[in-house]
């Protein structure tokens, strides 16, 4: 019952996350990634995935955050924000695979602390790839469909936004 309400949860979760990058507003794109952070936090709980689930819970709160401080998030916030994304994956460790969302995460926050897009949607590429590894890991069967649906719409937003762009 749980393996299928996690499913769900990442299926609802992939709507928001995808609608995050067809967007040209930081502040839409935090909303609607706001919600997907809580939804795939939620979707890790249930199969068990606690570094998947805390990443995911630092996501939402860092968009959050950063919601708050508009186009520039200090410095100072983005160390205290990585630094208990590290905290978190000391207490949650569970091997190698457990740190891939860390990784992805703090590469993330650190990118979508400044006003670039360009340098947010690039990021969130690598971000997918580290994903995907893990999602395969702990069974998250929505959560690696919706990684690579999120691939593919995040580098459709890197052609429609930044590459048609540079060609004009």
């Amino acid at each position: 019952m749980l393996f299928v309400l996690a499913q769900f949860f990442g299926l609802i979760a992939t709507v928001f996350l995808i609608g995050s990058f067809q967007t040209e507003e930081k502040n839409k794109l935090l909303n609607c990634q706001i919600m997907a952070g809580l939804l795939y936090c939620l979707q890790y709980l249930c199969l068990g995935a606690l570094s998947g689930s805390l990443m995911n819970m630092m996501t939402l709160i860092r968009n959050l955050v950063y919601r708050k401080f508009g186009d520039k998030v200090p410095f100072w916030c983005v160390g205290i924000i990585i630094f208990f994304i590290i905290l978190l994956t000391i207490f949650s460790y569970d091997g190698p695979i457990s740190v891939l969302p860390t990784i992805s995460i703090i590469l993330f926050t650190i990118a979508i602390s400044r006003d670039n897009l360009t340098i947010i949607r690039i990021t969130d590429v690598i971000s997918c790839i580290l994903f995907l590894i893990y999602n395969v890991k702990v069974l998250a069967i929505t959560g690696l469909i919706a990684t690579v649906f999120e691939l593919v719409f995040v580098m459709s937003a890197i052609f429609r936004y930044d590459i048609k762009k540079v060609r004009r």
